[in-house]
C-alpha cells in the first residue's frame, strides 16, 4: 500500500511541476504588449551605392499598423547621413496584419561604411510600442 501511495504521489508531483514549467516559458518569450518578435540588419547591396535594410516585425495580435517607423543612416563615425520614414507607400508599414518582413533598398554615397538605427513598431488598437535596433556597420560600394 505504501508503494502505491508513493508512486501516486510521485506522478501527481511530476504533472504539477510540468504544467508550471510550461507556463513560465510562455510568458517570458514576449517582447512587449504589442511586439512579439523583431529583427533588423544592414546588408551590402549588389549595386553601387546600395544598402539593404532587412527587417522582420511581428505583432502579438492583428495590428492596426506594424513595421518600420523610421530608418536613420549614419557613417561609421556616427555622422548623420539621412533618414527614411516608414509608410504603406514604401512598404515599411503594413495595416491590418500581424507581420511585416522585407528588404528595403536605399542608395547612399558609395565607398563608405554605414550603419542604421531602425525603429520598429506595432500598434494594436490604442496600444503602441516601438524598439530601436542599431545595425552592424556595412561597406557600401
Amino acid at each position: 500500500m505504501k508503494r502505491i501511495c508513493a508512486s501516486f504521489l510521485a506522478i501527481v508531483m511530476l504533472f504539477a511541476t510540468y504544467g508550471y514549467a510550461s507556463a513560465v516559458n510562455v510568458t517570458s518569450s514576449r517582447a512587449s504588449l504589442t511586439l512579439s518578435r523583431y529583427f533588423a540588419e544592414a546588408l551590402t547591396g549588389s549595386g553601387r551605392g546600395e544598402i539593404i535594410i532587412s527587417y522582420d516585425v511581428k505583432s502579438s495580435k492583428i495590428a492596426t499598423s506594424v513595421g518600420v517607423e523610421s530608418i536613420v543612416f549614419y557613417t561609421e563615425d556616427g555622422d548623420y547621413v539621412t533618414s527614411v520614414s516608414g509608410s504603406t507607400r514604401n512598404g515599411l508599414v503594413k495595416t491590418n496584419n500581424d507581420n511585416n518582413a522585407g528588404d528595403f533598398k536605399y542608395d547612399l554615397p558609395s565607398g563608405k561604411y554605414y550603419y542604421a538605427e531602425v525603429t520598429v513598431f506595432a500598434r494594436v488598437g490604442s496600444d503602441y510600442d516601438s524598439r530601436t535596433v542599431t545595425t552592424s556597420t556595412v561597406w557600401v560600394r
